[in-house]
């Protein structure tokens, strides 16, 4: 019963009775938690590819062969497409090129790692974390590539923005990237946002198909996102003889790393890119000094588990409004902390997935005179000012990733951020974060704390960390909480238990802003 392994985004298992169909769709189903049931459901990962199983011919995608040959027992018969295998000199002898047209482009061994990595498998998986210099490694395959047609996706223009300012740095043309305009498809490189991707599969927008029909690569940037149908869908309209690499890049590729076929969503980024070809993660950056050491500090308050209607005392959601979002002791001790930030004239990120009280927070801010901006969506800027009779009034802006610095450089120390900052967007300026929204997944505490560790060129390379210590309301917020802290640590964070050692450091940083 061999599998026949094709170098494409399908393989087969061909002519195999009823129940080896059977053993797969078994194969494909587990248990997974619900914490709102607070009861395990089954997951059946079939489901979602069950279209392409039929009596005849059994497929499933590519990443999913290693899982299913263990779970059936199965032998592989490899049926080999022949593609380029390129060499470490090949790939060097075009990047250290680069450093001609951009002086400020730095190329590190690891990175040339990841870039072989990425070129010499039909779909790989490169895990680098924050600090690494992901956009380096993909601008660099795009420069090898440099006569494939690519995609290139991503859900953030702000992200997008970037990569397409690194590839033209390094003399990468023939691109398309506008958000305000449609792609060109005659461009050899397109950058998309995945929404808008979705939207021109379902209007089934016949250029766009067209473009994914003669593509030779698809790169998934922050590919973290890729078990979502709007940013695998495209793969269907592929044309097999044309792609020659799918590529997704990410710095915490799953939200669990060490049960990552237990999760329906890892297992989808499994199934879509395999496990990882390459991986740095932030313990090795912080190790190499890429990125600024991180110190954690986790707010002690005076919390009790909070109200919610009755019958709702076993919903999450609920719950989580109650004991986080809304919680007046918490955001107070929160608010404590962002006004001694700034009073030491660190920058700060405070990391919200709710807007309201994000909003809420930066209007406190601003009547304890601390100026604050609140951003969110794709380019949405808040902040409050004051009227004409001196009421604060909520103003809103279209805007970029170049306002946030110019505010951070014109003295505004703390930027609410929604998830839009969460991920992926170069803002140096961060010297801390303080993580509002709590959660324990793997994924967004990485890369929130992430935003505040880029490698610092002046003083101490040094960044805080803000957590709280959740564990006195909901029990789940209390696991989430010991979570957390014990993956900060694996990830090679310092936690600072004292709070005057704590205080003692923020105001050493500050001094040292104040010189530099």
């Amino acid at each position: 019963m061999p599998i026949i392994h094709t170098y494409e985004f399908w393989d087969y298992i061909i002519d195999e009775p009823q129940t080896v169909l059977y053993q797969i769709k078994e194969g494909l189903t587990f248990k997974e938690f619900d914490f709102d049931t607070r009861s395990y459901k089954l997951h059946k990962f079939y489901q979602i590819i069950g279209k392409y199983l039929d009596d005849e011919i059994i497929r499933f995608p590519a990443g999913l062969s290693k899982y299913i040959r263990e779970k059936l027992g199965l032998q592989i018969e490899y049926k080999e497409k022949p593609f380029k295998e390129y060499t470490r000199k090949e790939v060097l002898d075009i990047v250290n090129e680069i450093p001609k047209l951009n002086p400020k482009f730095e190329i590190r061994d690891y990175q040339i790692d990841a870039v072989l990595a990425s070129l010499n498998n039909f779909s790989s998986l490169i895990s680098a974390t924050v600090g690494s210099g992901k956009t380096s490694i993909m601008s660099m395959v795009c420069k090898i590539l440099s006569d494939d047609f690519i995609l290139i996706m991503n859900g953030n223009n702000f992200i997008l923005q970037q990569i397409y300012d690194r590839l033209t740095s390094i003399g990468v043309t023939n691109i398309s990237w506008n958000p305000s305009k449609d792609p060109d498809y005659s461009k050899k490189i397109v950058l998309i946002n995945t929404k808008l991707s979705d939207s021109k599969l379902n209007s089934q927008d016949q250029d766009y198909i067209e473009f994914l029909n003669k593509i030779n690569t698809l790169i998934w940037d922050e590919a973290h996102h890729v078990q979502a149908l709007t940013s695998f869908e495209p793969l269907f309209y592929t044309n097999s003889d044309n792609l020659h690499h799918i590529i997704g890049y990410s710095g915490s590729p799953f939200r669990n790393p060490d049960k990552v076929y237990k999760n329906l969503e890892d297992f989808i980024t499994i199934a879509i890119l395999g496990e990882p070809a390459f991986t740095y993660d932030m313990a090795d950056t912080i190790a190499d000094g890429n990125i600024a050491q991180p110190y954690s500090y986790f707010i002690n308050f005076a919390n009790r588990p909070g109200w919610v209607p009755a019958g709702m005392e076993d919903n999450y959601f609920m719950q989580y409004r109650s004991n986080i979002v809304y919680n007046k002791a918490r955001n107070k001790a929160g608010m404590a902390m962002l006004r001694f930030l700034n009073q030491n004239n660190i920058k700060t990120l405070a990391s919200f997935n709710n807007i309201k009280p994000g909003q809420n927070m930066l209007k406190e801010l601003k009547e304890n005179g601390v100026d604050g901006l609140f951003i969110c969506g794709d380019n949405t800027i808040y902040e409050w000012k004051p009227n004409k009779k001196g009421k604060l009034k909520l103003e809103t802006r279209s805007g970029t990733t170049e306002d946030v610095k110019a505010a951070l450089h014109d003295g505004y120390n703390i930027i609410v951020g929604s998830s839009v900052l969460d991920e992926g967007v170069d803002l140096s300026e961060f010297q801390a974060v303080v993580l509002f929204s709590a959660g324990k997944t793997c994924i967004s505490n990485i890369q929130r704390i992430g935003r505040a560790s880029r490698k610092r060129v002046h003083g101490q390379n040094v960044s805080l960390v803000i957590d709280f210590k959740d564990i006195n309301g909901y029990y789940i917020f209390q696991d989430h909480y010991e979570k957390r802290k014990a993956m900060m640590k694996k990830c090679g964070v310092l936690n600072i238990e004292n709070v005057q050692e704590f205080m003692a450091l923020v105001e050493e940083l500050g001094k040292d802003n104040a010189k530099n």
